[in-house]
């Protein structure tokens, strides 16, 4: 069964949250991120000079970049190593119990990487914070790679900080990590392959600043006279239109080094704040403990053997989606769809769907695969046994503008598949509106009425009822 970071250490979710670190899901990637921006606010010891090795790092790539005369000389060769690296084991949000590790920066992203600050320095720029802005106009470098570059920066400081903090917590059972510098004593990875190493929330946001113009925009809100250099800015590259292809950013930038120059002193400026985890305003972090909640307080008594093959997972999946189309519906789990009336999005609606199924197959003690996918897409029942069995089911929510394309994608290569695989589609009704879900209705019936096979659909209304009073 899917496990939280503290159970499977073996100390109470408080425990972490005193210590300042997250207590994640074992297998389940979370999506918020190291914002190397917070490292200026950092209490944490271990994190006081972070700030520092980071902008000392872009510091000597800017320099070498600088006395670089042509690509693949020796300077830049030499900036390369310091940019270009692999994914720093056992640090990435969710710990994944397969594979918890980011995606780093491999050498063709480098190279374009560096032949953009190369630009920007002949523009005479050579502020090291160029590095953390290029996920504005760069294709292929989101928040995930910012992070993994910020955290393989200052990897000794979490190493220092996981080794801290195991010991505090009285941690058990340590893996020795060893550097050229120091060996630490840190917890081992559930797949005992590799160390495992604690992030702390005081650095971890949904979107670092520097991946949008809304980040900075927002972070700059306090200061109106920043907020008008900002929008005088944005107003003159794009004009009216919301978004605009980074490629397209990315020449209007370069061919305006003040500009530019204005979006490196309003980063700078900006005072992020971490991620609220109390109020979990994205569902990031809390989606676990209610999906877990709703199934301890109504629970579903499962059985399964593996010789009912594809028919008895199927029986299993299909209860396990009843009922947590009950616990939706009439026991009060659909108030956790929603944040200030408007729906959450759709990976947290999967989530919860893991969260619940998770928690009833455990609680049977049923021997089922369940592959959670990252906690995006479907969730993935699977059972071997002489022969495999697939069940997948499919989270979708009407306000999914792909809602009608996706079942109708579904279902040339549904009707061609084996039959030890089945997909349950169910879609979570969150929108006034059930244009979409009646035209998914009329696809599912009339490839029904024409004898094809067809995903089973499920259509779950999460949207509030009226009281007793008014339904009378």
């Amino acid at each position: 069964m899917a496990q939280q970071l503290s159970t499977y250490l073996g100390v109470k979710s408080n425990d972490l949250e005193n210590a300042g670190v997250l207590d994640t899901v074992i297998g389940v990637d979370t999506h918020l991120f190291v914002d190397p921006l917070l490292l200026n606010s950092a209490k944490t010891p271990e994190f006081k000079a972070s700030r520092q090795k980071v902008e000392k790092h872009y510091e000597e790539i800017l320099l070498l970049l600088s006395k670089s005369e042509k690509r693949d000389d020796r300077a830049w060769r030499g900036a390369q190593e310091r940019l270009v690296f692999r994914e720093l084991p056992g640090t990435a949000i969710g710990y994944s119990a397969k594979s918890d590790d980011g995606r780093g920066i491999g050498p063709v992203l480098g190279n374009r990487l560096l032949e953009s600050a190369w630009e920007i320095i002949k523009l005479g720029i050579s502020d090291p914070v160029i590095f953390e802005l290029l996920g504005l106009f760069e294709e292929d470098f989101g928040a995930d790679r910012l992070s993994d570059m910020t955290i393989r920066i200052i990897r000794h400081d979490l190493y220092e900080y996981t080794d801290r903090t195991s010991r505090e917590l009285d941690l058990k059972d340590l893996a020795h990590l060893k550097t050229s510098e120091k060996t630490y004593l840190v917890p081992h990875h559930p797949s005992r392959t590799k160390p495992l190493i604690f992030l702390p929330t005081e650095l971890l946001r949904d979107l670092p600043v520097a991946q949008s113009w809304d980040g900075i925009d927002a972070v700059a809100a306090h200061n109106q006279a920043l907020r008008q250099r900002i929008n005088q800015m944005v107003a003159g590259i794009w004009g009216k239109r919301r978004r605009i292809p980074k490629p397209e950013l990315r020449k209007a930038i370069f061919e305006n080094p003040d500009a530019l120059k204005e979006l490196i002193r309003v980063y700078k400026e900006s005072r992020p704040k971490p991620y609220d985890f109390a109020t979990d305003p994205a569902g990031e972090v809390k989606w676990y403990f209610f999906g877990k909640e709703s199934a301890n307080r109504f629970p579903l008594p499962l059985t399964f053997q593996p010789k009912q093959g594809l028919s008895g997972v199927e029986g299993v999946v299909e209860s396990i989606i009843a009922q947590f189309k009950r616990n939706i519906e009439d026991n009060g789990l659909r108030e956790h769809l929603f944040r200030d009336g408007s729906p959450l999005h759709e990976r947290y609606s999967q989530r919860l769907f893991f969260a619940t199924a998770d928690t009833y197959c455990a609680a049977s003690n049923l021997d089922l695969s369940r592959e959670p996918n990252g906690g995006n897409g479907p969730v993935d029942f699977k059972i071997s046994s002489g022969y495999d069995a697939r069940v997948l089911v499919e989270i979708k929510l009407s306000s999914n503008p792909h809602l009608v394309q996706g079942f109708e994608h579904q279902l040339p290569a549904y009707e061609k598949s084996e039959n030890t695989t089945s997909t349950f589609y169910v879609v979570i009704r969150v929108t006034e509106s059930e244009k979409q879900i009646k035209q998914v209705r009329e696809i599912y019936n009339k490839a029904q009425a024409d004898g094809k096979k067809v995903p089973k659909l499920v259509v779950i209304d999460a949207m509030e009822k009226p009281s007793a009073s008014k339904r009378r």
